[in-house]
């Protein structure tokens, strides 16, 4: 026959477990508690901006350099029409002008056969 824990040892165990759940009893009543809620709340909502700010921080950098590339691809442009916008005027006009002498001509040719 196996021998039995002494009760001294059942005792002192049995103690912790009380223990144990006396503990987990209070902090529960302290997690219920309205005043903790709502801290934990704002606590949870701050950690919630904080992954934002974590993000903003770590890609800030680079996003800036992709703004400021983007900033002389665009003034390159903006340069570009400037310049080119005239000369590309000048020559519709010449290429409609062009299609329209071309036009009476074909018109006056088209009267001729008829």
């Amino acid at each position: 026959m196996t021998k039995h824990r002494p009760v001294s040892d059942r005792i002192a165990e049995t103690q912790a477990q009380l223990s144990a759940l006396i503990a987990k009893a209070n902090k529960e009543q302290i997690n219920d508690s309205p005043e903790i809620q709502a801290l934990d709340a704002e606590i949870k909502a701050v950690q919630v901006s904080m992954l934002k700010f974590n993000r903003w921080a770590s890609e800030g950098a680079e996003k800036i350099e992709n703004f400021k590339a983007r900033v002389v691809e665009w003034e390159g442009r903006l340069k570009t029409a400037k310049a080119e916008r005239a000369t590309a005027n000048a020559k519709i006009e010449d290429l409609r002008s062009k299609r329209k002498a071309l036009a009476e001509t074909l018109a006056s040719e088209i009267g001729k056969e008829a």
